[in-house]
């Protein structure tokens, strides 16, 4: 039996506990609800190695597996941490975009995948000689994605894996995520987010969540701009309360036709129209858009984006192929270029040509604009 929304958040929350600290029994406090049924007291602590290379790099404390009793008898927890201010190392891996194949050979965040393959083997350790029925893998942000890429490391283990993240970003590419949905199914994935929440709608394009194109608990963030409060554990904790998986509100933000795409596209480039600076929601269509125009472009065209260019310099020789195919296209990429400029709150002349250098000035704003959202975002966390 799945782990309840009240109880995945204090797992995820008591990761945080053990960052620069062994001591299970404050661990085992800030989980009141889980510690009846996992002997957290005898956990064991994970560490985790996070940086660009040494040395730079630095091993902290990134949670814990347990181990079920009672009615969770030959049951695992594995409760990995988020991202921590004070560590620039953790954002540094954040930051690295470049994909490299995953466990399953799929494409993955290299950033992601170089702090799970230091956690998998202690993993491995602790579940070894023992009869495991099922694992809760259980993150918030970063170790949301280092969870999903240890979901998807653990499939050998022939024992029913249930995946649980906050706020997570995207670990992989759109085939890793159709694969690993189809290898753990549908319902034994429980993605949630804030609608406020900026860390789940990053990395871009090629990248996405499991479960794909399906489920996922959208729940109400605070105000209606990007907040870094909405990526606190705290408010995540606060939000899902006491309610269970059936009762959380399901909801995916999707541009599905050319007609949907073209209608808002137009809406959020009009200067005249209501103001989107830093709009949550106009972030997630950009974001949306920038997914559906690239898709139009060519299929596979995506993982054209990890190569050695920067993630910029591929997505603007991409958008600018794009404008030269199709003057439909072009249409919507200079909308795309407003829109995201409005975001930012700046505008572009009607007449702005759609040019290599000029794309990649554009996103190269809107992600410094998203980095320092995000940092603002993991500031929080430590308060």
């Amino acid at each position: 039996m799945e782990l309840s929304p009240a109880d995945s958040a204090e797992i995820a929350s008591s990761a945080y506990t053990l960052r620069d600290s062994t001591d299970m029994r404050r661990m085992a406090a800030a989980a009141p609800l889980t510690r009846h049924a996992f002997r957290l007291l005898d956990a064991t602590r994970l560490t985790g190695t996070t940086g660009l290379g040494a040395p730079l790099n630095k091993t902290t404390g990134f949670g814990y597996v347990a181990w079920g009793e009672g009615a969770r008898q030959g049951e695992c927890l594995v409760s990995i941490r988020g991202t921590f201010m004070l560590s620039a190392c953790d954002w540094m891996t954040n930051a690295r975009l470049g994909g490299v194949n995953g466990p399953s050979g799929f494409c993955v965040h290299s950033g992601f995948w170089a702090a799970a393959q230091i956690i998998l083997p202690q993993v491995r350790s602790a579940l070894r000689g023992r009869n495991v029925s099922t694992i809760h893998l259980v993150g918030h942000s970063l170790g949301g994605a280092i969870a999903t890429l240890l979901a998807d490391s653990l499939g050998d283990t022939g024992c029913r894996l249930i995946l649980y993240t906050f706020g997570a970003p995207r670990a992989g590419v759109g085939q890793h995520a159709e694969y690993l949905t189809n290898k753990l199914g549908t319902n034994n994935i429980f993605r949630v987010y804030h609608d406020t929440d900026l860390v789940p709608m990053v990395p871009v394009y090629p990248y996405c969540h499991a479960p794909y194109g399906s489920r996922a608990y959208a729940m109400k963030g605070p105000g209606k701009v990007i907040s870094a409060a909405a990526h606190s554990m705290t408010t995540y904790s606060h939000s899902v309360g006491s309610l269970g998986w059936i009762g959380l509100p399901i909801r995916e933000a999707s541009l599905g036709s050319l007609e949907a795409a073209q209608v808002w596209l137009a809406a959020a480039a009009d200067v005249s129209g209501p103001s989107i600076m830093l709009s949550a929601t106009a972030l997630r269509m950009i974001l949306s858009s920038l997914d559906w125009i690239l898709k139009q472009i060519g299929h596979g065209v995506g993982l054209a984006l990890l190569g050695g260019a920067t993630i910029v310099d591929r997505l603007a020789h991409l958008l600018y192929s794009g404008a030269l195919q199709s003057i439909k296209l072009a249409g919507m990429i200079r909308q795309l270029m407003s829109a995201a400029m409005r975001f930012m709150g700046r505008t572009i002349t009607a007449t702005m040509n759609i040019t290599v250098a000029f794309v990649q000035y554009v996103f190269d704003l809107l992600f410094r604009v998203i980095s320092r959202l995000a940092l603002r975002a993991a500031e929080l966390m430590v308060r």
